[in-house]
Order: C-alpha cells, then structure tokens, then sequence
C-alpha cells in the first residue's frame, strides 16, 4: 500500500461531517462567505489592468483564500457531509505539498516546478484538446497533431464518441470498455509518434469510477501519466472522485487535480472568483493530496477564460497561490475562439503570457472553442502557447500586462459571437497529419503581428 497517510482521513472525513442541504452549502454558507472576505480584505477589480501588479492584493487574495477553504470546506454530494479543515491543519498541509513532479519516462521525461511570479524558470506546456469529444477513427490523427510537433511536454487527449462504434453509458460495461479504448488507442498514438514514455493524461471519460480506476490498470494508463481528479463547481466532490484518488494514490500515480469556478455565479464578479479558484485549489490539495492544481474560471456565455476580467481574476489567484506556498499551479487555457481562427490564437498567447508571468507551473492548451464543441480542436491551436513560453522565460508581469492591452482588443469583440471556427477535419489533412495551407497560413500571420509586437517567436522552425 503507497497512499499517503493523509489519505484515511480524507476518506473518514468524508462520511463524517457535518450534513448539510447542497443548496445551504451553496446559498447560505459559500455566496456570503465569498462577498464578505471580498470586502475584510478590499479586493477590488478596477479593470485599469489586465494582469495583477500588486504583490499585496496577491497576498490578501490568499489569506481571503485560507479562510474561505476553512470557513466552508468541501461538500460531499454523495453522502451531503461537510468536509472541514481548520485553517492551521490547511496551512501544515501546504508545508508538506509537493514542489516537483516527474511526469513521462525515458527519454520524454520532464520535470514539473513550483514557480513564482516573473519567474525565469521553465513553465511546462501540456499540449492537446483536454477532454473534447472526437469521434474513434480521429482520436489517433488528433494525438498526432500534437505529438509531431515534438514541442509539448505531455499531452492531454479527447474524450471518445464511442467504443468499437457503441454509445458509451455511464456506470455500465461500455463505460470500462471506453476507458480501455481511450487507453489503447493513446498507446497506439505513442508508438506511431516514437514517443513511449510521452506522458499523457487519464482518464478523459471517467464520468463514474469505473472508467477512471479501470483505465488506469495493469496495460492501461500509467503511473508516470498524469491522472485527472476534478472537483465540482462550487467546492464539491462525490464518492466516485475519491474512489479514483485512493486508487491513483495507491498506485503512487501523478494525480492533476483541477478546480473551474463560474464566473457571476455563487463567486460574483472577478474578486470573488480570484479568491474561489484560489481557495479551490488549496482545497484540491486537501481532497487529493496531488501534484498540480489546474484552475480555468469560466464565463457563463462565452464559455471562456480569456476576458479581461478573468484574465485578472486568475493572475490574481494563480499569483497568490504561488508567492505563499510551493504548490505547482496550473492553468487551462480556454478561448472562445476555434480552430481556423485568429480569435483561438490572440487568446491563447493572451492567455499564456498571463500564466507565464504570474508564476504557474504548467499550462494545458488548449481547451479550443470552450471546450464544448465535438471535433474542434487541433495541434496547431495550442503551439503558439508553447512558442510563447519557450521563447519569453523570465517576463515580468508588467510587461505581459503591456503586451495583453495590445492583444485583448484584438479578440474582446469576437467573444460573443461563438466563433467556434472549424472542425478538425477541416483544418487538417489527416492523411498527412498536417494543417491545411489556409490554417497554417492564419498562424503564421498572427505569429507575424506577434513577433512585431516584440515576441521573440522567430527562433521556432517548423
């Protein structure tokens, strides 16, 4: 047995606390508590920049955080327990967090760090479509798109339509058969591309434990892989999600845990979702007892995380998480914008000079079009994220601050128009696994309008 020793009494906790109704939990007790320490700590959004400057505001920002996760807790949906930590325990649990992880094997292993804001140390980039639905006879192509480029760290698959050609039900056999096709057809991808010991993430369709613990077993997922534990929006979790953390603890699997507040929900506005993502992800620690800690704050319409508003929101949590704790934050960068689209490639590089600078440990690019389209995504969306973070080591906040009030104005009025762009199919010739001429024309444009910005994106060759 490898769990960690907190593990028992995270499963204790979540049959033994307080039980309380979900809609009190999310009413009464997390909305107040939210608009409350946004007033005691004066967090306060002017809109004047787009990425956090103030290293003081960060601060409070986490101490807001401290108390909300002690205040609140987490809220267990399967047994409708409260699941509490005081904040001296949350605080000498964060002490013992991880600062470094070891994802992959041979000779695609890689190192994953703890950053701070303005950092000159690596950021890791995951590349691929996180989770977005493909059909089989595509799952492999779409892999490759982003495994030839050979310049992502780990790599992050589509959920399948289906298995050998049946509906996927879950909490049922074809949920286990999924897990196992998703898990055969990665591996497939992997020898294809000369990659064996590439990382990749698991399970992408686990909507019950069955998929995400069968998948993750002798000649499925591996252990070096990352595996994926969610927590519900807002500070939920259910039996089924911590049935797959005591499994990939006892593994001594790499567990990425994420966290996605909304926007104008039980939050508010932008304050309060930087101190929730915040506080989500110190709760994530707890839960999970993880490695990374992934946060993408969602807009209720434009199903993105690119406005100007979240953009601040996030530098803010992402900035206070990693000045006061060694957590390894991560982002998910999630544009409105599709594949075939300037909008997708002016808010990824928005986007990744936010989580550069602000001190995160690893982007995931990119969840295109929201994340909510079947087919759209591609390994062309997400390079110019790791372009970006190859190239700009060491950049100051300030300065991504300058170039984003460049690059948002470029997108902002597109975001309400769904522009979703085009399908997989359509923008890559999957005989070749390349870009069409039209979609690798629009990158090279918008790289060009980049580089005159001042990023030094000429040095890639591709």
């Amino acid at each position: 047995m490898k769990q960690h020793p907190r593990l028992i009494e995270v499963l204790q906790r979540a049959e033994s606390g307080q039980i309380m109704d979900e809609a009190d939990f999310e009413r009464n007790l997390l909305g107040p508590e939210i608009k409350k320490l946004v007033d005691t700590y004066g967090i306060s959004y002017s809109g004047d920049e787009i990425i956090n400057c103030d290293d003081d505001l960060a601060d409070r920002v986490f101490q807001a955080a401290l108390d909300l996760a002690s205040v609140v807790g987490v809220f267990n949906q399967s047994t409708s327990r409260r699941m509490v930590w005081s904040r001296e325990e949350i605080e000498r649990d964060l002490k013992g967090a991880p600062s470094v992880a070891s994802l992959g094997a041979g000779e695609q292993q890689f190192l994953i760090s703890a950053r701070k804001p303005d950092d000159r140390n690596r950021m890791s980039v995951l590349g691929g479509v996180v989770g977005i639905p493909f059909p089989e006879e595509m799952y492999v192509p779409l892999l490759l798109s982003f495994l030839n480029q050979n310049i992502f760290d780990s790599i992050d698959g589509p959920s399948l339509e289906t298995a050998y050609g049946q509906p996927i039900k879950a909490g049922t056999g074809w949920e286990v058969l999924g897990a196992w096709r998703e898990a055969e057809l990665v591996q497939e991808a992997l020898k294809i591309a000369g990659q064996p010991g590439r990382a990749v993430s698991a399970v992408e369709l686990a909507p019950t434990a069955m998929g995400g613990l069968s998948g993750v077993t002798w000649g499925g997922y591996r252990t070096f892989d990352r595996h994926h534990i969610p927590m519900t929006s807002e500070l939920k979790t259910n039996n089924d999600l911590l049935a797959i953390t005591t499994h990939i603890n006892n593994i001594g699997g790499v567990i990425g845990a994420y966290y996605n507040p909304i926007y104008g929900g039980h939050a508010g506005g932008a304050e309060g979702i930087a101190i929730l993502a915040a506080a989500g992800l110190i709760l994530s620690h707890q839960l999970t007892i993880g490695h990374t800690f992934c946060t993408r704050p969602t807009h209720p319409f434009y199903g993105c995380d690119t406005t100007p508003e979240l953009l601040w929101a996030t530098s803010l949590a992402l900035q206070g998480l990693a000045r006061n704790s060694n957590l390894m934050t991560a982002a998910l960068a999630g544009p409105a914008g599709g594949p075939g689209t300037k909008t997708i490639l002016y808010e990824n590089a928005a986007f990744t000079l936010m989580a550069l600078s602000s001190g995160t440990s690893e982007l995931l690019a990119s969840h295109s079009a929201g994340g909510a389209v079947p087919r759209h995504g591609s390994g062309l969306d997400a390079r110019i994220c790791a372009e970006i973070a190859r190239s700009m080591e060491g950049l100051s906040r300030e300065h991504a601050n300058q170039l984003l009030k460049e690059i948002v104005p470029r997108y902002q009025d597109d975001l309400d128009k769904k522009p979703i762009g085009k399908s997989f199919e359509e923008v890559y010739n999957l005989d070749t696994i390349e870009p069409t001429p039209e979609w690798q024309g629009i990158y090279d444009e918008v790289r060009e309008e980049l580089i005159q910005m001042g990023l030094p994106l000429e040095q890639f060759n591709y």
